[in-house]
């Protein structure tokens, strides 16, 4: 796979991302029953954290310098994600919406910051001399 190929891949896992957030938004917001919810905030845990492994080893295979400061973004994410499930947990549908609205501010920055320079980076070091 090259390189074009990993960054137009982690931009369709973005996608996926944001789609699922909007999904758990909408049942959220439509009162969808308790298991649809939390189907769907599992899922979202457990797609962001995979995307995120996934992150994190082109990250390493790429010599990322800032690899450090873009795993403690995830671990930031990671802990809202948390937020979102505890929000869930106490049945409380107000935290859940408000939690994830938090997530999806906090993610779309994170790609327009941490993961387009990333991106930048992995570009520069892999274009032919």
């Amino acid at each position: 796979m090259s390189q074009a190929d990993s960054h137009s891949e982690m931009d369709a896992e973005h996608r996926v991302q944001v789609g699922l957030i909007s999904a758990l938004e909408r049942a959220v917001e439509a009162r969808a029953p308790q298991a649809e919810i939390q189907a769907l905030v599992e899922q979202l845990i457990d797609y962001t954290d995979v995307h995120f492994m996934s992150e994190q080893l082109l990250m390493r295979l790429a010599a990322y310098p800032d690899i450090h400061g873009h795993e403690a973004e995830h671990d930031g994410l990671m802990e809202q994600l948390r937020r979102i499930q505890s929000g869930f947990d106490l049945g409380d549908s107000d935290v859940v919406m408000a939690e994830t609205q938090v997530l999806r501010n906090l993610l779309i920055e994170h790609i327009r910051t941490h993961d387009l320079v990333f991106a930048q980076y992995v570009s520069e070091t892999t274009a032919p001399a």
